[in-house]
């Protein structure tokens, strides 16, 4: 009976634990120019694939307003699926986005002006995501003042520079490892030729 006790003092330790962690210092966080500057990636969109990884999830986003950063039209966010305070994502969301780059990948936090767009808010919600100053529709009218809207890049793999690195077939090996072998035998000929005379 003991045991009961102590694992239900543990499990309500743990929670309450969690809880204090995932509270985010909102003066950090406050709408100004001097956090946009903070983010490498700031846009607007709608969710519509998300896809299970090992330490990081990733969330493919339709992008209808574009900020700060390079992105096409569809671009992938990731963020930490093992954090307590991890944000929640749905398909079909629309979300105000704040990423920096880790490793090459945009990377969305918990503790920061990241949300999505909620029109009825409830203590739920209000437990789930970091309550902010001003509406998502605000900030976006904010954001476009302050930094207007940019143009889309094109998706890598549109790009022609995306087929530099072609493997070459079982054929083309043989022919380069063949013509690589005359042109040493050429090379050796004429040095030979060369330290004769």
């Amino acid at each position: 009976m003991r045991a009961l006790y102590f694992l239900g003092f543990l499990l309500i330790f743990q929670v309450s634990l969690s809880q204090d962690n995932c509270n985010c210092n909102q003066k950090e966080i406050a709408f100004s120019e001097g956090y946009i500057n903070t983010n490498q990636l700031i846009f607007r969109g709608k969710t519509i694939s998300i896809a299970k990884g090992t330490d990081y999830d990733k969330v493919t986003f339709q992008v209808n307003a574009l900020f700060k950063g390079a992105a096409s039209k569809q671009t992938a966010v990731y963020f930490d699926n093992k954090n307590v305070c991890a944000l929640k994502f749905n398909v079909g969301e629309d979300w105000l986005i704040y990423a920096n780059y880790k490793s090459a990948k945009p990377v969305v936090v918990y503790c920061s002006r990241s949300r999505k767009n909620v029109i009825n808010t409830n203590k739920n919600i209000d437990l789930m995501y970091v309550k902010l100053d001003i509406s998502i529709d605000d900030e976006t009218d904010k954001l476009t003042e302050l930094c207007g809207l940019k143009t889309f890049t094109e998706p890598v793999t549109n790009n022609e520079s995306a087929h530099d690195n072609i493997i070459p077939t079982g054929l083309q090996r043989i022919l380069l490892i063949v013509f690589s072998l005359i042109g040493f035998a050429l090379i050796y000929f004429v040095l030979s030729k060369l330290w004769k005379k």
